[in-house]
Order: C-alpha cells, then structure tokens, then sequence
C-alpha cells in the first residue's frame, strides 16, 4: 500500500517509482511521471504565493487537458480542496455552485465550444464576492485576472525549488475533493470526499481489475466522478493514461484502434454510439484487452454486443459520488453471467445491504434500496440537515438505488431509483425489466421508460425509443414485441419515438426530464423523423 493514505503521498510514491516512465499522452504531448510531479510542485509554489493553501477551495472550469492534471494534482500536494465544475453548467448553475463551495480561486479555459466563459464569470462576477483569483487559460482573460500558462510555465528552476516537496500537514481524513452532484432530483450538494476514501477506493479497484503495465484509454470528463477516478485507479497501478479534448466517436474509435490502447475506460451511451457507427462491425480491436463500463446501467443486450466486437470480457461497475464514486465492481474471472447481468461485488472494506421502506433488511432476492458502508464522503458541504437524512448514526449511506443479490445470493443487480418504480395499478414496476426487454428488439437501438400520473392506474408505463436507422416500427410493434417477455402489466401504455434522450455527459439518462416529455409533449428538435416525416404521422398500431 501506500506510507499514508493521502494523494500527494500517493503521487510522490509512484512518480519515484516509475519516474521515467510515460504518465499520460495527451493528443500528441507525453508526459512523465516524473515530469508530472515536478510539474504539479511548481504549480503548488506559485499557487501558494497567491495565498491559495490548505482548506482552500478552487473550482476548476475547464475540458480535458494536461492542465487539467497539473491543477488536480497541484491542490492534492498543497491541502486545498478540488471543486470541478461541469462544462454543461448554465450561468446561474456555476454561480451558485462557486458561492456555496466557498471558492477562493477559479480556474477556467476562456472559451469551451460556444461558451465564453470570461463573459460568463464577468457577468456573475458581483454574485461570487468570495472568489479572490481568477485564472485562465487560453487567450485572454478580464482585468484582473492570472493566466494559467504563465503559472506552470518553467522558470528554470525544475529539479531545484520547484521540485522541492511541500511542507503541508495531509491528513487521510482532510477533504481532497468537493464535487457537487448532478442535481438531477433537487439543488446540487457537494460532496466532500476524503483523501483516505479516493485512495482505498482507487487502490482495491486496479488491484482486483489487475491494473498493470497498460495503455488505459479515457474519455468521460475530468469534472465527473468517472473521469477522475479513472485517473486516479490508473495512477496507483502506474500505467499510462491516454485522453483527448474530443467526445467524437469516430475519433474516439480511431484511438482504439490505431494507438495502442489496451484498456478503455467508458460508459454505456458512448458504446451505443460507437457499435452503431457505420461498419462498426468490421473493426478490429487488435491491442484492447480490458473494457471498463461504468456511469450507468449496462443493458444485457449492449454488453453481449461489447464483448462479441471487442473480444474482450467485460468489467462492470457501480458507484456514486457519496461513496467515492464505485461499490462494487465485476473481476477479470467472473463468469458470464456475473459479467452480463451484474455490477458485481463490493470493493474490499465495503459493505452493503438491501433494505425495505423502514431501512430493514428484506429477504434474499428481494428488491430493496440499497445501503452502503465504508468509503464514503465526509458529508455534504455546509448541509448536515441533507447529511443525516442519508448517512444514518451506524455510518450507512442510503443509495435511493433499487437492487437485489443476482441468484447467487453474492453478485449485485441495480433495477433502478427509487423514485423511477412505477406503481400502475397496484403493481410495482421497475422500468430496468421493460428497457431490457425492448433492448432484446434487433430493431432498437435504446429504450428508457418511466411513469406518468393517471387517474384510473395511478400511474401509466411510458416507453421512449430510438430505433435503429432505417426500423419500419410503429408502438403497435413495440407492444407486440413485449407479449410474451414480460407480464402484461408490465407491458407499454405509451410509446415515443425520439432521436435522442437527455443525458448527463456521466451517461446517465435524465429520467426526470423524459417524465415532463411525457406528459407536456416531445421538444421538436427531439421528436424522431424518418425521411423528413414527424414520427407522429406514422401508424402507431393496436
């Protein structure tokens, strides 16, 4: 293990040990661990001079780059906490998030995609009194402001006093990470994440995974829970991390192909994208030998298809940010049925347990909510209140994840959230049976179905699909489809055909926005046309 449970000695650790040796590849920049260390020490020496120190929060604001890293790993060694902040964020989400973290600094590229951010953080500016320093990268930035280049730039010194090590006191419990949740179901909290709980989390993970000398493939966002994790597993196993600043699949997949790579870090929806790319099925996979999947539930079907065109046996997990973002996780070894339908074991130190509405534990192979113990945040930020409604006084977290063991009482299957179990007509329906069902059909490509209020059965089951290019398919068929696979109650009352679903860039589909299509109509730019025609024109059958 490690001579304390803390990043910077983590950090300083494995860059002794493999100094030389190729930490990341960035597009077509390399850099060392040796050459991360160091560089990262540098940036802490100028960071302390602008009074940014232990306890300190600093939002980050930018894409995937090698800055990105520098400044991670920078406020590790110094004690501040990492406050990564989603590029997708509105002005008003970004507003309150820097406010409630306390932000004494934020960290920005000037400009990601058709976001201005130096016009966006001016006009918000008066709102985040608490931010003292603001640091770009890019072109330029407004008065007064510091740019991010200029402090990592080499002023000669590497090897002498920016290499020397800092003198802050890290401790395992201190906060290392406040990542705000996705506000999916309310305001966003954040979450304070120990230094302790990333590295027995990152640790356990590459050791049953069996990270070793690998090229690890990477596309999800340094901001998200499975971006960053995914850095910090392949740290501790000292492989080589590759990434790039484009979420294209075409790119992506030329990157898996022709570079290298020989393990691939990603979630369900970008496999969608990718297995349904035009002769996706005559590519070969010649170097990968491990996929990771994680972010979101993996249908069967999707995971079958993984497998068949990479060749590779599938690794499957599942977390969330309270509880270091995995809990449990699928091992090289297991069998298929392990692989194909479950998210696997708990990590080592990790318990859990399935409980009913009185946090009670239900029997085995019932479905339950799902309670964690072990690695867990510190709490929410400033929110006791949140804090004890889901950590109770013997330390379990309370998930609002619905599971149940798989038949051999060990490997975990996720049905759901909580609040996604539709109740129509006195039946309890979860809406994982009916998306696995439909994702059966050689003619969808992806289904997502949730509930919508209705006088008679209290709730009614709405299924929205993306069928494959060039399906002939009305609702009537995907009814049809259904009889026979699944009890009928469990069967679509309604059925929506759609381009796209809304997603967090995690993958995950945004249940709570499918609801309000479902009951106040389809946005137009969503609504799924065959040859120029509206979906709605089309027969929908009996």
């Amino acid at each position: 293990m490690f001579e304390k449970l803390t990043l910077d000695c983590v950090l300083k650790t494995i860059s002794a040990e493999y100094a030389g040796k190729a930490a990341i590849i960035f597009e077509n920049e390399t850099v060392s661990y040796g050459q991360l260390y160091t560089r990262s020490l540098n940036l802490v020496r100028r960071l302390n001079a602008l009074g940014i120190g232990k306890n300190d929060k600093v939002a980050i604001l930018l894409p995937n780059c090698l800055e990105y890293m520098y400044v991670y790993f920078s406020l590790f060694l110094t004690g501040a906490w990492a406050v990564p902040l989603s590029t997708r964020y509105e002005p008003a989400e970004l507003e309150n998030i820097i406010r409630d973290s306390d932000a004494k600094a934020v960290i920005y590229r000037d400009r990601i995609g058709s976001f201005d951010y130096n016009k966006i953080l001016s006009s918000i500016r008066p709102e985040i009194t608490n931010v003292q320093n603001f640091i770009y990268l890019g072109k330029s930035g407004p008065e007064p402001s510091i740019n991010l280049e200029a402090l990592l730039a080499d002023d000669g010194r590497e090897g002498g006093e920016a290499a020397k090590e800092t003198d802050v006191d890290i401790q395992p419990d201190d906060v290392a990470l406040l990542s705000y949740t996705s506000g999916t179901t309310g305001t966003p909290k954040g979450v304070m994440i120990p230094h302790k709980s990333l590295v027995l989390t990152s640790y356990h993970t590459a050791e049953l995974w069996n990270v070793t000398d690998e090229v690890a493939f990477s596309v999800a966002p340094l901001y998200a829970a499975q971006g960053f994790l995914a850095v910090l597993i392949d740290l501790v196993g000292g492989v080589t991390m590759k990434w790039i600043s484009s979420f294209n699949p075409n790119d992506i997949l030329a990157h898996l192909v022709r570079e290298g790579v020989t393990a691939f870090h990603t979630q369900p929806t970008m496999w969608t994208l990718l297995v349904n790319l035009p002769g996706f099925e005559f590519v070969r996979f010649r170097n990968l030998r491990k996929v990771v999947v994680s972010g979101s539930l993996c249908s069967r079907a999707l995971a079958e298809r993984i497998e068949k065109v990479t060749g590779c046996k599938l690794l499957n997990a599942y977390g969330l940010i309270e509880a270091t973002g995995v809990v449990t996780i699928t091992r090289p070894g297991d069998p298929e049925a392990v692989r194909l339908n479950t998210v696997g074991r708990p990590v080592p130190g990790v318990e859990i347990r399935i409980v009913d509405e009185n946090r009670n534990e239900v029997a085995p192979g019932e479905i339950g909510e799902l309670a964690v113990k072990g690695y867990l945040m510190n709490g929410y930020y400033k929110n006791d209140a949140k804090t004890a409604e889901v950590i109770d006084a013997d330390g379990w977290l309370y998930t609002g994840d619905q599971a149940c063991y798989a038949e051999d009482g060990q490997n975990l299957r996720i049905v759901g959230r909580c609040k996604d179990m539709v109740i129509r007509g006195g039946f309890n329906v979860y809406p994982v049976d009916i998306e696995e069902c439909l994702l059966k059909s050689e003619m969808i490509e992806d289904a997502a179905v949730v509930g919508k209020q209705d006088d008679i059965l209290g709730e009614k089951i709405v299924a929205f699909v993306i069928p494959k290019p060039e399906a002939d398919l009305s609702a009537g068929d995907v009814r049809r489809f259904c009889r026979g696979k699944i009890a009928n109650y469990k069967i679509p009352d309604e059925v929506h055909f759609v381009s796209q679903f809304p997603i967090l860039i995690s993958g995950k589909v945004l249940k709570k926005t499918l609801v309000e299509w479902a009951v106040n109509g389809i946005p137009e730019e969503n609504r799924l046309l065959f040859n120029g025609i509206p979906a709605a024109s089309f027969k929908e059958g009996v």
